[in-house]
């Protein structure tokens, strides 16, 4: 874990309210599935950092995402090309390797596309599944459709690009077809993993998911991420944000 002040090389508008922000910088040991804390402005106001998925660490750039949620995004959406900001990470729990010979199936929704697009790249190869309300709220559409040994489905819930259906509804129908050997890799709306969860237990396919949980500080000292697990309360930014599904108790909240 470092914390580093580096140069934006730029930062694009990919789809509605959705940024992706590459910065200058090498952090070659992060695994898919990390986080960066992201500091706005060197002011008090917003005085916490934000925390920003990873999307990729390669050619001395860093490349990450996120969506105009509130004051601090919207600040961070306005920093233009040669501006400094400052980050903490890699921080948090990425996804496992998978075994040998194991078909992998990749499934994200909206804003929860960095961590499985970034896992997809890195294994490079299965189907990816990505679900989103309208074509507009598609980011890096050239990028996910020609992902390197990778078949990618779209789906919005307008129809307006892909398959007229929710992401787990395409799940839920080409998991029939998916060998016992398969792996998921999903993160999303807490309602869609929590679907996601419960057609992969019913396949008996193993199945990790990035939560997406509100976080103060990034290192686990707040507790103000906590989710309730089979093991008890864990905190999303320690020992998350990938967590194996069947560990959630998805009926507490």
């Amino acid at each position: 874990m470092k914390d580093i002040t580096t140069r934006i090389i730029k930062n694009d508008k990919v789809a509605e309210k959705t940024y992706l922000m590459t910065l200058e910088g090498d952090l070659t040991e992060t695994k898919p599935g990390q986080f960066l804390m992201v500091q706005v402005q060197r002011s008090h106001e917003p005085f916490l950092r934000r925390p920003l998925a990873i999307l990729s660490c390669r050619d001395r750039m860093i490349e990450i995402f996120f969506t105009v949620r509130g004051e601090g995004t919207a600040l961070l959406a306005e920093k233009r090309t040669g501006e400094l900001v400052s980050f903490i990470g890699p921080l948090g729990n990425g996804f496992s390797d998978p075994a040998p010979g194991e078909h992998l199936l990749y499934i994200a929704g909206g804003a929860g596309l960095p961590p499985v697009l970034s896992m997809a790249e890195h294994l490079g190869r299965g189907m990816f599944i990505f679900g989103a309300k309208t074509e507009a709220e598609i980011p890096l559409h050239n990028r996910l459709q020609n992902l390197e040994g990778i078949q990618t489905l779209f789906c919005t819930e307008d129809g307006s690009l892909g398959t007229k259906a929710l992401a787990t509804e395409i799940l839920s129908r080409v998991i029939k077809s998916l060998p016992t050997s398969t792996r998921i890799y999903a993160c999303g709306p807490r309602e869609m993993l929590r679907q996601t969860w419960n057609i992969a237990a019913h396949a008996e396919i193993p199945c990790e998911v990035s939560l997406e949980e509100r976080m103060a500080c990034g290192f686990g000292v707040c507790s103000g991420c906590v989710v309730e697990t089979q093991q008890g309360n864990l905190r999303v930014c320690r020992e998350g944000p990938v967590f194996d599904a069947q560990d959630i108790l998805w009926g507490s909240r």
